[in-house]
C-alpha cells in the first residue's frame, strides 16, 4: 500500500475536515518552500564565500528565521498525516478503549499546547513588534518571522481538536 492511499483512509469526509486537511497541506507545501528557499540561499551564500569572498550579508539570520517558520509550519501536516512519533511499547497489547483514551488525552494535550503556544507567540509578536527589535546585520523586524507561526500553532490547535474529537464520535 503506497503512503498516500494510507493517509487517505484517515482523511475525512465532511467539510470542516477537509478544509482543516487542505490548510495542513497548504502550510507543508509553504514549509517545504521556506526550506528550499534557505538551502538555495545557503548554497549561494557558501558558493560566494568560497569563489568570491562575498558571502550572502545576514545568511545566518535568514536561516534563523526561516527555520523557525519551516518548522511551525509543517506541524499542523505532521500531526494530521499521523506522521508524529508514537511509542507503544507498552501498550500494543493493550484494550483498544484504553488506546482511544491515551490517544485522546495526547490529542487534547496536543490541542492545549498549540493554543497555548499560538497565544504567547502572539504575545511575543506585539511584544517584538512594539520594541521595533531587528536583526544585528540586515535590520529585519524580527517579528516578521512570528507572523507565519501564530496562524500555524492555531492550525495545529484546531487539527489537534477535529482529530481526537472525530476519532471519539466518529470513529475516525
Amino acid at each position: 500500500m503506497s503512503e498516500s492511499a494510507a493517509l487517505e483512509e484517515f482523511l475525512p469526509q465532511d467539510r470542516l475536515g477537509l478544509l482543516i486537511g487542505r490548510l495542513c497541506q497548504i502550510f507543508a507545501v509553504i514549509s517545504g518552500v521556506v526550506l528550499l528557499s534557505m538551502a538555495t540561499m545557503s548554497l549561494v551564500s557558501i558558493l560566494g564565500r568560497s569563489l568570491l569572498d562575498s558571502p550572502v550579508l545576514g545568511d545566518y539570520e535568514i536561516v534563523q528565521m526561516m527555520s523557525a517558520v519551516a518548522v511551525t509550519m509543517s506541524l499542523p501536516y505532521a500531526l494530521w498525516a499521523n506522521g508524529h512519533v508514537i511509542v507503544n511499547f507498552f501498550t500494543v497489547n493493550a484494550h483498544p478503549s484504553f488506546n482511544l483514551f491515551l490517544d485522546t488525552v495526547a490529542g487534547l494535550l496536543m490541542a492545549l499546547t498549540g493554543g497555548i503556544f499560538t497565544w504567547r507567540v502572539a504575545l511575543g509578536l506585539i511584544d517584538l513588534r512594539g520594541s521595533l527589535d531587528s536583526s544585528m546585520l540586515l535590520g529585519l523586524p524580527t517579528w516578521w518571522g512570528y507572523v507565519p507561526m501564530v496562524p500555524s500553532f492555531a492550525l495545529l490547535c484546531v487539527a489537534a481538536l477535529y482529530i481526537t474529537f472525530s476519532r471519539l464520535f466518529k470513529g475516525f
